[in-house]
């Protein structure tokens, strides 16, 4: 299998925890992807061209994180799943990573709305009390959770994502700046405890020491294609779909 994705791990990747708590990372072959920059594009295997993409062997492509870890759970090969059988236990996990999953869609938006030289305040007014609610909420879950499960690893994905956009300042109405675990101890004391984990503290803040280049990556999109028995014509690399904000301050704009 190979999986795309962004090799920065200052954040907590679901798709990398998952595959290695259920023991099928080593099955992986990581291929790193920037989804800003030239020639990192997944166009040609996934039309949304966003990582995660999980490629198997066969061809077939799944992307989402969602599905992925949901898959890889699927073909655990050490006896563990991380998504309880169905029953409250399970929904009660799935709904804890729908608001992980959604706190990190709104970072990600607001992360955006940052690179303009004027953000839309009303923007930040209808997200920002969200996040607010949705730690505060995480805080009260902390307090009660036993077991580690995939809610738990999307909120690790969550708040570390978050917590890597707040070191920059915020535009009003939010905090400039953001610190989560104040009045949050419950939250505080399980995420601690929970990096610790082999399977998050193996990636997390690690450096990727391998092939990062575009040309590395195009050579795996080729080859998923051609497992799909697609032709594949060779050529300039893909541009990113990814064009900066006219009024986008580079600064800001360079640090994402």
């Amino acid at each position: 299998m190979k999986l795309f994705y962004s090799p920065v791990h200052d954040f907590i990747h679901k798709s990398v925890v998952v595959a290695e708590e259920v023991g099928v990372w080593s099955s992986i072959e990581e291929v790193p992807v920037y989804p800003r920059k030239h020639g990192y594009s997944l166009a040609a295997i996934n039309p949304l061209a966003k990582v995660p993409t999980l490629a198997l062997d066969s061809g077939a492509v799944l992307f989402g994180s969602q599905v992925i870890a949901e898959y890889l759970d699927s073909i655990s090969a050490n006896g563990v799943h991380v998504y309880p059988a169905p029953g409250p236990d399970r929904w009660d996990a799935l709904t804890r990573l729908a608001q992980a999953d959604i706190f990190f869609d709104i970072t990600t938006r607001l992360t955006h709305e940052r690179l303009l030289d004027e953000p839309g305040e009303h923007i930040i007014a209808w997200h920002w009390p969200k996040l607010m609610r949705s730690l505060d909420r995480m805080d009260e879950d902390a307090a009660r959770l036993k077991k580690f499960d995939i809610g738990c690893i999307g909120t690790l994905q969550a708040i570390t994502y978050f917590e890597r956009q707040v070191v920059l300042p915020w535009p009003p109405p939010a905090s400039v700046y953001f610190n989560w675990r104040d009045g949050r101890p419950n939250l505080a004391v399980w995420f601690d405890h929970a990096i610790q984990r082999p399977s998050v503290a193996a990636h997390f803040k690690t450096t990727f020491d391998g092939d990062d280049s575009p040309d590395f990556c195009q050579a795996k999109v080729a080859g998923v294609l051609q497992a799909q028995g697609k032709n594949v014509n060779a050529g300039a690399l893909p541009a990113s779909d990814f064009t900066p904000p006219a009024n986008a301050s580079s600064d800001r704009s360079s640090q994402h």
